[in-house]
């Protein structure tokens, strides 16, 4: 048997004194897609935060392709193979589409790396590079992020609320991605 891609151990965490996370287990097998679903407020965001360094857990452990990253910073676990795409746009507004993919070169991803991979899996960001990412709309906002995360070619990918707010044509091109 494989070793999965992302395993967490009874994860517990708080905001405060509130305890959002108990005893959370959750194994990812490499290849695979999974969903966490449920009610607002159930602790999925919380989780993604989590795993990926932006939030402490109280308790638990978090293991990436086998290694033990509980704890790890943000920027260790992007350069592991770790990338999200959090909940809402996080793109650039006052950058072009263009200007925002190339933030990914400073990741050490080559620039016309990164531009094969938006433009090839986003065709339409190709026709809107030189446009402010502020002035697309929210599907093609989210697409730009998808594209940045997907140019480092990621051992895993999160993301949050990834459908939140977009037409359903537009969700339709996104899941197909």
């Amino acid at each position: 048997m494989s070793v999965p891609i992302l395993d967490v151990i009874d994860i517990h965490a708080a905001y405060g004194r509130i305890e959002v996370l108990r005893g959370v287990n959750l194994t990812v097998p490499k290849g695979t897609v999974m969903a966490l679903l449920g009610p607002n407020g159930a602790g999925k965001s919380t989780l993604l935060k989590v795993i990926s360094g932006q939030m402490e857990q109280t308790s638990g452990d978090i293991h990436l392709a086998g290694v033990h990253v509980t704890g790890a910073k943000p920027d260790d676990l992007a350069r592991a193979g770790l990338t999200t795409v959090p909940e809402g746009r996080s793109v650039f507004p006052n950058l072009t589409v263009e200007e925002n993919l190339l933030l990914m070169s400073y990741a050490g991803v080559p620039a016309d790396k990164v531009f094969d991979t938006a433009y090839t899996y986003f065709p339409r960001l190709h026709e809107r590079r030189y446009q402010l990412a502020g002035t697309m709309s929210g599907g093609e906002q989210q697409m730009l992020a998808m594209a940045r995360a997907l140019a480092s070619d990621p051992a895993l990918l999160l993301l949050d609320e990834l459908s939140m707010g977009l037409a359903p044509l537009i969700v339709d091109d996104l899941y197909e991605t």
